[in-house]
């Protein structure tokens, strides 16, 4: 029988990646073999483990985390490319008997993990690099007027200082396609497989304490 899939949720320094770590000593214990998946956005950077809070050397040695410091920082890593590389590790890390424990992270890519989104594919470099220099140069509220001239709906959606939201729904539309809308299935998708979602939470000062930290660090 395959064991369900665990996934750890919560905000930045909430503690994921050490509840992880021993909950993998206490399913060892039970005679299971845990394996980890890192589903965050920042972590996948190997130049950035102290911002994203990535495993340590030591932490990794207690619990290994697939897709953490895969990538430079010079590339680009899309939710759908979380997906693809996270689903391949979870049903290799399933058949062969393991207990996965997906760690996130950033919320849409754990579901991107977790379920078959409907994920809109990148657009083109120089599309994506002419309203960077657009943003830089106009700033976000002129691009977004010009998104309230284009598709009303999708502006009244977005924060007019939201300068990345704004440029993804122009990029979008200038590819053809349709501007990000509500995301109406992303919290309703089926699981791929069974799942037992556990979310972590702390103090507000506590929290705040530990951002802190890691900021200073």
């Amino acid at each position: 029988m395959t064991l369900p899939v665990i996934a750890l949720f919560g905000p930045t320094a909430v503690g994921k990646t050490s509840v992880a770590i021993e909950l993998a000593d206490l399913l060892r214990q039970r005679g299971e073999r845990p394996t980890a998946v890192s589903v965050d956005s920042i972590a996948v950077y190997r130049q950035l483990p102290i911002i994203s809070g990535a495993p340590s050397r030591e932490e990794q040695s207690r619990l290994e985390h697939q897709l953490v410091g895969i990538k430079d920082v010079t590339e680009e890593f899309s939710a759908g490319e979380c997906a693809e590389l996270a689903h391949a590790l979870i049903d290799e890390r399933l058949a062969t008997g393991h207990r996965v424990i997906v760690v996130g992270g950033t919320g849409l890519y754990m579901r991107s993990a977790l379920s078959e989104l409907d994920l809109r594919q990148p657009v083109a470099a120089d599309i994506r690099e002419r309203w960077q220099a657009r943003l830089t140069e106009q700033g976000a509220e002129s691009l977004h007027r010009q998104l309230s001239a284009l598709n009303p709906e999708a502006a009244a959606r977005i924060n007019p200082a939201d300068g990345r939201r704004i440029t993804r729904a122009l990029e979008l539309i200038e590819s053809g396609g349709e501007p990000p809308a509500p995301a109406a299935g992303l919290w309703s998708a089926k699981f791929r497989h069974p799942t037992v979602s556990v979310g972590l939470i702390r103090s507000d000062d506590e929290l705040k304490g530990r951002i802190r930290t890691r900021a200073e660090a």
